[in-house]
């Protein structure tokens, strides 16, 4: 069982992007620069540049995608930050995260025979398959052009996307082919390679498309038109209020809070360095071990709640119990089935997954499965021997039905 957004909502994040540009050459020759086309597009062409490029990983469609003058507003806000930031913090925190990442990629065979690496939740060459796009990533944004602020302040949107931008797209789709997908549903390449956009209406400015992807509800969009450019009519009428927030928030920036916020933040990037020189200088694997070892402890007890979090796996309550990657079918004799009215986000699931694991029979076997069916939340846990029993432990809401022949328990949340 695997949690995922849906289709539609990751593409939307796509417009993130943009906000880590800076400015320096004007947007148009940014968007020049970066193969903006010059035939203006119609709504739904421009959807379906932004879909195709995206799944593409030719991100500069997403800045091709804004009108110039919000090109230029991204750009301008950024350069205002760069302007506000102290460089040594700034700085420091990217060329950190720098020397992290060359040691994640030139100590990855240390690390992956860590005892405490190997005995997390998930077999071992899953963490392997995960290790080089996980890392790539990470590299790829620290060694960037947002990686110090004298780069930021002379930065191009258009271009950066098309670089970074573009390398830090593909691996994110090499990371996301990793992520198993229920029987017979597509990958979300494949689901965005076969979306389709189409005009519903248009009258003048204003137009509705419908935007079509495999095993989604049809979701309709009204675009407007700004500077030739057809965007989402939401993005553009709130675009200005965002823009008006985010200058303000900056104007709050100012050099008092930062300075108050230098030496604790600066402290802590000597503190995490200092780690880093031990590390980097370990002869052996043994040295390299056992001085990270006391570093990946409080990550190790984390690490089963953490991938429930990212992958709606089982949760396991020890190292006794079946791994991730090759979880044994549950006894359906053993299983309890939790039945909430309410549909329930993974922030509102994990204080209940926290009771239902001190609340099982076998705390060191225990599969606790969490899924979302419409408006209503199911927990499906194992084992346990007594349903009415089990029933009673229940404190984050008011058991109102209890069937011990279904082993399933209906639960009404505390208001």
């Amino acid at each position: 069982m695997k949690k995922s957004l849906s289709f539609l909502t990751l593409l939307a994040l796509a417009f993130t992007f943009p906000l880590l540009t800076g400015c320096g050459k004007p947007a148009e020759q940014g968007a020049q620069e970066a193969g903006q086309p010059a035939k203006p597009l119609g709504p739904a062409e421009s959807m379906q540049a932004l879909i195709d490029g995206v799944n593409n990983q030719e991100m500069q469609a997403v800045w091709n995608f804004l009108p110039g003058t919000y090109q230029k507003d991204v750009n301008g806000l950024v350069h205002e930050f760069s302007t506000k930031m102290d460089p040594e913090m700034y700085n420091g925190t990217f060329q950190t995260g720098q020397r992290l990442t060359k040691l994640l990629k030139d100590k990855k065979e240390y690390i992956l025979k860590n005892p405490m690496i190997q005995g997390l939740p998930v077999p071992q060459e899953k963490v392997e398959q995960y290790w080089a796009p996980t890392v790539n990533i990470l590299s790829g944004i620290v060694n960037s052009d947002i990686s110090s602020l004298d780069k930021l302040k002379s930065f191009d949107g258009g271009k950066f996307l098309s670089t970074t931008g573009n390398q830090v797209a593909k691996d994110v789709v090499v990371f996301s082919d990793l992520i198993p997908v229920k029987e017979g549903e597509m990958s979300l390449s494949e689901k965005m390679k076969q979306t389709k956009v189409s005009v519903v209406s248009t009258e003048g400015d204003t137009a509705t498309i419908k935007i079509e992807a495999p095993g989604e509800e049809p979701k309709e969009q009204v675009m407007v038109k700004v500077e030739e450019k057809w965007i989402p009519k939401n993005l553009a009428d709130k675009w200005q209020s965002q823009m008006e927030d985010a200058h303000k928030k900056l104007a709050e920036l100012t050099p008092e809070k930062v300075t108050a916020q230098k030496e604790q933040t600066l402290a802590g990037l000597k503190k995490t360095n200092d780690v880093l020189a031990q590390l980097e200088s370990a002869k052996t694997e043994e040295e390299f071990n056992k001085k990270l070892s006391p570093i990946l402890a409080p990550v190790a007890m984390l690490a089963p709640m953490m991938m429930m979090q990212l992958g709606g796996q089982p949760m396991m309550g020890g190292p006794g119990g079946p791994s991730l990657g090759d979880s044994k079918p549950a006894d359906p004799n053993t299983m309890v089935t939790i039945v909430i009215a309410k549909k329930l986000s993974n922030a509102e699931q994990d204080p209940i997954i926290e009771e239902l694991l001190q609340s099982a029979d076998d705390s060191d076997n225990i599969n606790v499965v969490p899924t979302v069916e419409g408006e209503t939340t199911i927990f499906q846990i194992s084992p346990v021997a007594d349903v009415e029993g089990f029933a009673k432990k229940i404190k984050f809401g008011k058991a109102t039905k209890v069937d011990p022949k279904t082993r399933s328990i209906t639960v009404e949340l505390k208001k």
